[in-house]
């Protein structure tokens, strides 16, 4: 994907220059976006490309003691769209307020080219749709043949995309990144004298588009799919909860990317410097610079470039992360993760919403609790829960909780019978004298895996609430 578009913050900084009154930026995206949809054992439909190419104008306006500012995002790159854009954000920081004397925006003293980091799927970037097509074939063919299993539906959407940055201290960015959204759900059956079908969702996001181990992973899928149709009510009572990487993917970034951020420092919420938020066995980095992870790039969204950090050491808070506003706010400096992102319900495209701080790719330290299988033994009697419904974080409480799709029961150390039903949640981080997942760790595994914003080891933790379905 090249051509003039491809600099689309600098085509519209180069219209503010002289027009709007310093200081200010401008973001740009230029995407192209590729579909394919499954249905039983074939492509139902391919889209693509879809193109799209969109840019944000934010600007600050000092009013004594705090900062007016205003955002405003269109597609129209004409001088009348890009006029049009700063008019509105202009106007929006006469009356907007916040409070911070300084919002200094990242110079050209600050960094040339910026670190490298693996963002784009070099085979998706240049033949992306082959590519698509490639991977739904395999699928397919991994899938086809097998006694009472049928594919009901998948969807892949793979997402390239180029990023600028500019703005009145002289900046210009430029990056690339891929991102490949993916679900299905795998159906097994077997006759009206059997139990009900059961159905397996897949779910996951990720920079590239996987080359090994798809019949591996369709191995897997059918394996629970059939373990949906034979599975058990969840018990009560069990308070031995392990979470694996996939369950926790859903749950650590958005509750952990604000609890630990400066916006939750300005309104209180965010543990202070040296407090006790889980065990001694528990460290966690944000680490920008993380290869393939979804929130890794050589700069963020203001164009600071990130760095790998603690957030929590051995059991005890940092300081959280920080874009430019909140860094001026609590007298601190940006740490780069001044990002434009929802963690929960990321679109395809950036460029309609301001930058705020959250954590890039986190990092859960592995631990020595071993294998699956050895972590299993350590635990004894307890559960393994392998898929949530949907988890419901709630960033403001810290808590979350969700039906259990799919799960294991952990008997006398070993993976037993399948369960379902019920629900399983708590608060991930919350007062050292309460129960919380953090808390209530006892065991990290001992290998990790990175899955979308998060790559973690299972985590063994014993202060979460099970309700049963019996």
């Amino acid at each position: 994907m090249t051509g003039p578009g491809a600099f689309t913050a600098a085509r519209v900084s180069d219209r503010l220059r002289g027009r709007l009154e310093a200081p200010w930026e401008a973001f740009g995206e230029r995407l192209e976006r590729y579909e394919m949809h499954l249905a039983g054992g074939a492509v139902e439909m391919t889209r693509g490309p879809i193109r799209l190419e969109g840019f944000g104008v934010r600007v600050f306006r000092p009013h004594g003691e705090a900062t007016g500012v205003g955002f405003s995002a269109g597609t129209d790159l004409s001088d009348g769209g890009i006029d049009a854009r700063a008019a509105a954000a202009d106007e929006t920081a006469r009356f907007a307020r916040f409070p911070t004397a300084r919002a200094e925006l990242p110079s050209t003293h600050v960094a040339g080219a910026g670190p490298s980091v693996e963002t784009v799927d070099a085979r998706l970037w240049d033949r992306p749709a082959d590519t698509v097509a490639a991977w739904c074939g395999a699928i397919l063919e991994a899938l086809a043949g097998r006694p009472g299993v049928v594919l009901s539906f998948g969807s892949v959407r793979a997402t390239l995309t180029e990023t600028t940055l500019a703005n009145s201290e002289g900046i210009q960015r430029h990056w690339r990144h891929t991102f490949v959204d993916f679900e299905a759900a795998v159906k097994s059956f077997d006759g009206p004298e059997g139990p009900a079908p059961g159905e397996y969702w897949v779910n996951g996001r990720s920079r590239t588009v996987p080359t090994k181990g798809i019949a591996e992973e369709a191995d897997r899928w059918v394996e629970r799919a059939r373990d949906t149709r034979r599975a058990r009510p969840t018990p009560s009572g069990l308070t031995r909860v392990v979470l694996p990487p996939g369950v926790l993917a859903d749950i650590l970034p958005t509750i952990v990317g604000y609890r630990f951020s400066g916006a939750a420092e300005l309104r209180g919420m965010a543990p202070s410097e040296g407090a006790v938020v889980g065990t001694p066995s528990l460290t966690v980095h944000d680490n920008g610079l993380r290869p393939w992870g979804l929130g890794s790039a050589p700069f963020d969204d203001e164009g600071t470039p990130p760095a790998r950090r603690a957030l929590i050491d051995r059991g005890r808070a940092t300081t959280p992360v920080y874009d430019v506003l909140h860094a001026g706010a609590t007298g601190h400096a940006p740490t780069g993760n001044g990002r434009r992102e929802s963690h929960q319900f990321s679109p395809w495209f950036h460029f309609d919403r301001a930058p705020g701080p959250t954590i890039t790719t986190l990092e859960v330290a592995p631990g020595d609790a071993g294998t699956d299988a050895e972590l299993a033994e350590a635990v004894g009697e307890g559960l393994w829960v392998d898929q949530l419904g949907y988890a419901f974080p709630d960033a403001i409480s810290a808590a979350f909780g969700g039906e259990v799709r799919i799960g294991y029961r952990i008997h006398r150390g070993r993976l037993a019978e399948p369960v379902r039903g019920g629900t399983v949640g708590g608060v991930v981080v919350g007062p050292e004298s309460a129960p919380s997942l953090f808390g209530g760790i006892r065991g990290l595994g001992s290998t990790e895996a990175l899955v979308g914003y998060l790559a973690t080891p299972p985590i063994w933790s014993d202060g979460l609430t099970v309700a049963g379905a019996e």
